[in-house]
Parts: C-alpha cells; sequence; structure tokens
C-alpha cells in the first residue's frame, strides 16, 4: 500500500526475467552497457528520474538534473539510492548512450500492448474449427498501424556540420502507443529503413497505413508477404498510378464502371468540412502485376469553408483491403485515422512535451529522450488523460501522484 519503501525491497533471484508489470520493472530490465566500476547511479533510476521530470514538465537534462536534486530527500525516501546526492546531466548523457536502445523501445512496446492475464477457465473440451478464408474475416478484428518518420530538430547543429536526428516510429492506433521505434540514418533513409523494418513484424490482422514516400510496390509485397494490409496514397512519386486513378473518376459513376461512395459532413472550430469518397474495384486486374493484391482504389475529396472562402483538395490511393472488409464509409475512417499520429503523436512531441526545444544531441540520447516522451504520452492515454499539460502542472506540485504511476501496476 505504501511506495516509500522501495529502497528496501529485495528482488529475488530470476525475478528480472518475469514479465514487468510496472513502468519502473520496465526500466530496470533494459540492459546496461556501462562497467561495474563508476557507476553511482541504476539506469532504473536515471531513467524513472527522466521520466518523473518530463512528466513534471522539464525537457532539457540541465533543467531535469536540477528538478531531481531541488527534491533529494523526496527522491531517497521513495526511490532506491544510495548516496547521498543524485545524478548531474552528464549522468543522465552517460546513461542514456550505453543502455540498449532497442531493448528499451520493445520492452516499453510490449508493456503497453499487452492485456492483463485473466484468470485461467477450466478446462474445455477441444474444437478443431473449420479453415476460413481470408475474405471471410471479420471487419471489427482489423487493426490499423501507421508508420511515419519525424526529425528530431533539437538536435541540429549547424555549427559543427552536424544534422538532426530522426526516428522512425509504428503507432498502434487501437493502444495509442509506439510498437517500434527505430534511428534513421539519415535524410534520404527513410524509406529503406521502413522497407527493412516491415520485414521483421507479424502483421496478422493490421492494416499499415504510410504516406506516399511508401507507395512503392516492393512495400506492398513485403507487407502482403508478412500477413497485412496496406493503405496507400498516390502521389507524384507515382504518377502513371495517379493519372490512372484521376482518369478513372473523373467522370461521374456508370452502369458499366460501378463504384461506392460516402460521405462525412464536419462542423467546428469556425469550418464546415465534407469529404467525399469514391471507390472502385474496376483497376484491380489492369494493376494487379505491378500492385500486389490490390482490392481497391479511391478518390478522396475535402472541402473546407471557412466564412465565404472554400478550398477543395482531392487525393487518390490503393488498397488491399476488399470492399467485403472495408467499405466505403470503413475506408473514410481508416484515411482520416491515420493523422493521429501526427495530432497524438508528433505534435505532443513537439509541443506539450517541447521535444524540438531540447538541445541534446549527442549520441543516442536524443533517440532515448523521444522514446520516453513515447511512453509519457502512452500511459496518459492509458489513464484517461485528456489534457496533459494540466496534468504536467499537477505533478509538479505533487511528484507522488507521478510516481505512483511508474510504480503500481496500470
Amino acid at each position: 500500500d505504501s511506495i516509500t519503501d522501495l529502497n528496501r525491497i529485495e528482488i529475488p533471484e530470476g525475478a528480472r526475467d518475469a514479465t514487468p508489470q510496472t513502468i519502473y520493472e520496465v526500466m530496470a530490465s533494459v540492459p546496461d552497457r556501462r562497467k561495474a566500476r563508476g557507476k553511482r547511479y541504476s539506469a532504473a533510476l536515471v531513467l524513472t528520474l527522466l521520466l518523473l521530470a518530463k512528466m513534471s514538465g522539464e525537457h532539457g537534462l540541465s533543467g531535469i538534473a536540477q528538478w531531481a536534486r531541488l527534491r533529494l530527500e523526496w527522491v531517497r525516501a521513495n526511490l532506491p539510492v544510495e548516496r547521498n546526492s543524485l545524478p548531474c546531466g552528464n549522468t543522465y548523457h552517460n546513461v542514456c548512450d550505453q543502455i540498449e536502445l532497442a531493448e528499451l523501445n520493445q520492452r516499453l512496446a510490449d508493456f503497453f500492448t499487452s492485456k492483463p492475464q485473466e484468470e485461467a477457465l477450466p478446462e474445455q473440451p477441444m474444437v478443431v474449427p473449420e479453415p476460413v478464408n481470408q475474405t471471410s474475416r471479420e471487419a471489427p478484428s482489423l487493426r490499423q498501424w501507421v508508420l511515419d518518420g519525424k526529425v528530431l530538430c533539437g538536435s541540429r547543429r549547424p555549427s559543427q556540420g552536424k544534422e538532426a536526428q530522426s526516428a522512425l516510429a509504428l503507432y498502434d492506433l487501437e493502444n495509442h502507443c509506439v510498437v517500434v521505434q527505430r534511428e534513421l540514418a539519415g535524410k534520404g533513409h527513410e524509406r529503406a529503413t521502413a522497407l527493412a523494418l516491415v520485414q521483421t513484424l507479424d502483421l496478422k490482422g493490421i492494416l499499415l497505413s504510410a504516406d506516399a514516400l511508401h507507395t512503392q510496390p516492393a512495400w506492398c509485397h513485403t507487407v502482403r508477404k508478412q500477413g497485412g494490409d496496406y493503405l496507400l496514397i498516390a502521389k507524384a512519386n507515382q504518377r502513371t498510378l495517379r493519372s490512372d486513378l484521376a482518369l478513372l473518376f473523373s467522370e461521374p459513376p456508370r452502369s458499366w464502371l460501378p463504384e461506392q461512395n460516402a460521405r462525412q459532413v464536419d462542423q467546428g472550430h469556425g469550418r464546415l468540412e465534407v469529404r467525399c469518397l469514391r471507390t472502385s474495384s474496376e483497376l484491380n486486374d489492369c494493376l494487379a502485376p505491378t500492385w500486389p493484391d490490390v482490392a481497391q482504389v479511391f478518390q478522396l475529396q475535402r472541402t473546407v469553408t471557412r466564412g465565404k472562402h472554400s478550398t477543395t483538395e482531392t487525393i487518390y490511393g490503393l488498397t488491399s483491403l476488399p470492399p467485403a472488409l472495408a467499405q466505403p464509409s470503413r475506408l473514410l475512417f481508416f484515411i482520416r485515422r491515420y493523422w493521429q499520429i501526427e495530432n497524438r503523436l508528433h505534435w505532443c512531441r513537439d509541443v506539450t512535451l517541447a521535444e524540438d526545444a531540447c538541445t541534446v544531441s549527442r549520441g543516442q540520447t536524443p533517440q532515448v529522450l523521444a522514446t520516453l516522451n513515447n511512453a509519457i504520452l502512452a500511459l496518459a492515454d492509458k489513464t484517461g488523460v485528456t489534457n496533459l499539460a494540466a496534468h504536467q502542472r499537477i505533478f509538479s506540485a505533487f511528484p507522488d501522484r507521478a510516481l505512483s504511476l511508474l510504480l503500481q501496476p496500470l
């Protein structure tokens, strides 16, 4: 019932191999490459302090170090600290540089996507189900992941000739968390990195969305090979495909060229937004030799009216989802939901968590801080926080509330 006794808890042998039940246990399970000599603070402690300070509104390492030192007695009473001091900014740098970044990403993703263990049910007679064709899958079983890259603007150092670091994130729209995050080698490497990443994933039951950069036959082939479905936009990098789709939808629907449509109207924030989606399967045979398993193509017209001024945008795309699994209204939902990776992840990291204002540029530290920002946003979604900025002020005034989220099972 108390979180003040953590520094006196003895961890049994082999307990570190158990499935982490709290975020603190996740931090404690991440491999640390530092040598034992000179190791004054555990990686779990340093990462936890980073999370606590970030949850309270800090973003730079010097500010995080000062935030923790101003609460020395509180930290010593609640976390396992063997010294009478707390880390300086360079220690945070060193720890972030020496932990296994891939393991940190993976273990946090596993923690936020895992479901609570259910009680064992009485054993039932085994029933062998009949084979089910892939096209007969129930629509609600489909989950959507979105892939997009992001520049860590604060890590740019023009005076040193150092470009900003970038990260590629795969975002789970059901669990509102990052499933995988990979560092990009530099500008122009996103497509190759993303394709290599997809080749390692099990995508059964997953609809994978990405921006027009990834609208490539090799991408479609890889996604289908891994068991998933794709949803892609056709822009100038695929001129032939885009012109074919524009020609198909250039005329009103004909009886000999059937199509389906959906319409959605939203009003708010001083604007009226109308989305009209048209879908067709008439180009499937023509596109199939180049675009594996294409099942539908679509045109989306988005008209926004502010006062007396209106603008219209038209986009085209294709998907491997057949009409039986994605009627126009559901496909329109998937297309619009793609932008959650910008609205719920990238924007919140840049603005609320001040990621762009963080000027850390050395080693893998910017990538670690980005991963911790992902964890904070996932934690906010898990706990029903709708205004993270307001909660940051609350956590700063009452750090016990933030610590309880890290030390207790969600």
